[in-house]
């Protein structure tokens, strides 16, 4: 941690950051400007359009923000080699994270912050989507292997009918650090 708790960040992670808050400023500002009153659907259009434009891809950086958390989780539970959690592009293939300890042992995890679309399971997409994070956690044996989620249901829903598909794997709730063992 850095001064005043705040966590230390590479550059790249840092201008993300505050790319994002940046986001969220411009977007507040508009917001607070009269939204439209008429149901006249090309103001509607414009008005959602820029707003569209002001936010970015928000999934990239709630995936952006949900990695930093992992990272400050592994940096309390392990210790870890210093990495940067906004080297690797949000979406691109591969582990979300892949990296090292500092005795040499790997360290892999995927990290969803998936909210389930069915009150008591995941959508056919998203399942199949988990399924991919535990193969390519399941081939990474002999790691440290997390799997971290940032949603509370999704937690409980992994605990309850996905365990078993990824033995030995420290499943994390963020932010509140809870984990099992699946």
């Amino acid at each position: 941690m850095g001064a005043r708790g705040v966590p230390d960040l590479t550059q790249r992670e840092l201008a993300a950051v505050r790319g994002i808050l940046d986001r969220i400023a411009g977007l507040a500002l508009f917001l607070k400007q009269s939204p439209p009153k008429e149901l006249d659907a090309s103001v509607l259009y414009a008005y959602l359009a820029r707003m569209k434009e002001i936010q970015g891809n928000t999934d990239n950086g709630v995936s952006l923000v949900a990695c930093l958390m992992a990272k400050e989780y592994l940096n309390r539970d392990l210790d870890m080699i210093p990495f940067d959690a906004a080297a690797k592009p949000q979406g691109a293939p591969g582990l979300d994270i892949d990296e090292r300890t500092t005795a040499g042992a790997r360290v892999v995890a995927e990290i969803k912050t998936t909210v389930p679309y069915g009150t008591n399971d995941l959508g056919a997409a998203q399942k199949n989507s988990f399924e991919r994070d535990f193969a390519k956690l399941n081939a990474a044996l002999g790691s440290n292997r997390y799997f971290f989620v940032t949603e509370r249901r999704t937690f409980d829903l992994v605990r309850a009918k996905y365990a078993r598909k990824i033995p030995g794997v420290k499943v994390v709730l963020l932010p509140s650090g809870e984990s099992f063992v699946a």
